[in-house]
């Protein structure tokens, strides 16, 4: 099964983090294990980074920066800008909040200052309904989308990249008595580039057969398993067969 392929500059900048991460980490004490640990993922998730095969992307560069002791620029001068564009936005809209807060509480007559708790706006995006056979194929190609399997959009505030699709869970693997619970029929967003694979939340998987799965990624005593909601369903222990293609970030039941 093939790898996604990275650009050149992707690559340039795993292989500048990796120099920095060689030459520091005696100084830092760290070992892969250990600095995956402190970075909320597991051995293999860091090394993929360091080895080129999944792209850097702006939250995993501000974390391993402070790790590694050393700016963004250091290793990606595209990410360190877009910190930067993202730094000047977030305090002019910061600014902005303050300013409509203050004429409201004035408004209101209000004699202190009241901050009113709210939820961060995200802008509402539409991605693709594809197949599971899609979905593999897209494994092997991100841009690789069955023209017929797109038909159908549906909007999330979550934000999949780029190449986000949806998919519909099949079987009753993921059906659970309490929350969460996926029944057949759910609509799950998949993220299919720069995700880390963190214990405990959801994927999809693919074996080196095409099989492809949507489960539960728990790593337990140096091994990762993906593991059904459903008790009557077996865990699968992950092995080189298996590949975690994408992370779901968003679901929604049918009909509701």
């Amino acid at each position: 099964m093939k790898k996604r392929t990275l650009t050149e500059e992707q690559l340039a900048e795993c292989a500048a983090l990796k120099a920095i991460y060689m030459a520091k980490k005696d100084q830092l004490e760290l070992t892969q294990e250990k600095a995956g640990e402190m970075l909320g993922m597991n051995q293999g998730s860091f090394s993929h980074y360091l080895n080129g095969r999944n792209a850097l992307n702006l939250e995993f560069a501000s974390r391993v920066a402070v790790l590694l002791e050393v700016p963004v620029s250091a290793f990606s001068s595209r990410l360190a800008e877009a910190i930067d564009t993202l730094s000047i936005s977030a305090e002019g809209i910061r600014q902005a909040a303050d300013e409509i807060r203050r004429i409201y509480t004035a408004e209101a007559g209000e004699s202190s200052y009241v901050s009113p708790a709210h939820r961060p706006w995200r802008p509402v995006r539409s991605y693709p309904m594809i197949s599971w056979i899609a979905a593999g194929n897209r494994a092997e190609s991100p841009t690789n989308l069955v023209p017929e399997s797109s038909e159908k959009y549906y909007e999330s505030t979550e934000n999949a990249g780029d190449q986000g699709f949806w998919l519909e869970v099949k079987g009753a693997s993921m059906t659970a008595t309490t929350n969460p619970s996926f029944p057949e029929g759910t609509r799950i967003l998949v993220q299919p580039e720069g995700f880390d694979v963190v214990s405990g939340k959801y994927y999809v998987a693919q074996h080196s057969d095409g099989e492809a799965t949507f489960k539960q990624y728990v790593y337990d005593a140096g091994w990762g398993y993906l593991v059904p909601l459903n008790s009557a369903f077996k865990t699968v222990e992950m092995d080189e067969n298996w590949e975690i293609i994408g992370r779901v970030v968003d679901a929604r039941i049918h009909g509701l």
